[in-house]
């Protein structure tokens, strides 16, 4: 089984293979200018041993004897031809460990915004695996309003959200507001997607909200502020969930489906932005705003509302 080196240039994690050599008294010979010289030459391409050595101008004794010590290292191999041996590289590089520390590596933690969202999320999130329910607005006509939900296509910018974190769920975690009431799926952990007039399950948690959808001459969202009527605002909320206290509920949510997209946006590809000061509170919620800055008629920019 081969090694590999695990580097971070700034741009991402990148790998090569790498010789662990187990005897450090093994290492003096090929950590040798003239070792690493023939090792940069055949790591791009094979050699002939008689090319090898006219190229990097070494007699053929100096030659043989360091293609000796590569090979005897296992990070070269020698194939015999007619013409002449041909060598080529078994590895690109060669390590020797201190310590046979074995840290766990996930790529999926790799930067702080992530480390932001995955504490945010970190009930939903079980050793790699979702653990709870995103609930959607059903779209067929539903609840008191007969309303049809237009926010529940939202839900697979999510998924590929939380894709940097788990593994492929064997069941179907998304699930309709109507399933929740129907199935009494209350007791788990919940996402919960849009306002209380297209998801019932809203409109069922909404009294346990700190920011609270209300319906005066339109509907608004009431916070210590005041309240928000612009179809462009939406909020994020973490509350325990009221029918199982070990468990949790986040609401991605406003007044208009447009207000749930600003919401979603902040949640998920602004979550470095938006769960930055999140030490861990519940309950907890911020309300954003969306807005277009390009001109192209797409929410593009989130700023949250203090």
């Amino acid at each position: 089984m081969k090694s590999y080196i695990l580097k971070n240039d700034g741009e991402g994690y990148f790998v090569n293979d790498t010789k662990i050599i187990e005897n450090i008294n093994d290492i003096k010979p090929i950590a040798d200018e003239k070792a690493i010289s023939i090792m940069k030459k055949v790591s791009k391409k094979p050699y002939s041993s008689s090319a090898l050595a006219k190229e990097l101008k070494f007699d053929k004794k100096t030659a043989a004897f360091y293609i000796g010590k590569l090979e005897k290292a296992g990070l070269i191999s020698i194939e015999p031809q007619k013409a002449g041996d041909i060598i080529k590289a078994a590895y690109n590089s060669f390590s020797y460990e201190i310590n046979d520390n074995k840290i766990k590596f996930d790529p999926k933690m790799k930067t702080k915004e992530n480390q932001y969202a995955l504490n945010f999320f970190s009930k939903f999130i079980n050793n790699g695996k979702f653990d709870g329910y995103i609930c959607v607005g059903a779209s067929d006509p539903h609840g008191e309003y007969k309303a049809v939900a237009r926010d529940s296509h939202y839900t697979a910018y999510l998924g590929m959200f939380f894709g940097q974190f788990i593994d492929l769920p064997q069941t179907m975690p998304i699930i309709l507001d109507t399933d929740v009431i129907s199935k009494n799926l209350f007791k788990k952990n919940l996402i919960v997607i849009g306002g209380p007039v297209t998801n019932l399950v809203t409109r069922d948690i909404n009294n346990f909200l700190p920011i609270k959808f209300i319906k005066e001459e339109g509907w608004g969202l009431k916070d210590r502020n005041g309240i928000h009527i612009r179809d462009y605002e939406g909020t994020i909320e973490k509350i325990k969930n009221p029918f199982d206290k070990d468990k949790d509920i986040i609401l991605i949510g406003g007044i208009r489906n447009v207000g749930t997209l600003s919401a979603m946006l902040a949640a998920t590809r602004f979550s470095g932005i938006t769960f930055k000061g999140y030490n861990g509170e519940v309950p907890w919620s911020l309300m954003v705003r969306g807005y277009d800055i390009d001109g192209d008629g797409q929410i593009d920019s989130i700023e949250t509302v203090k």
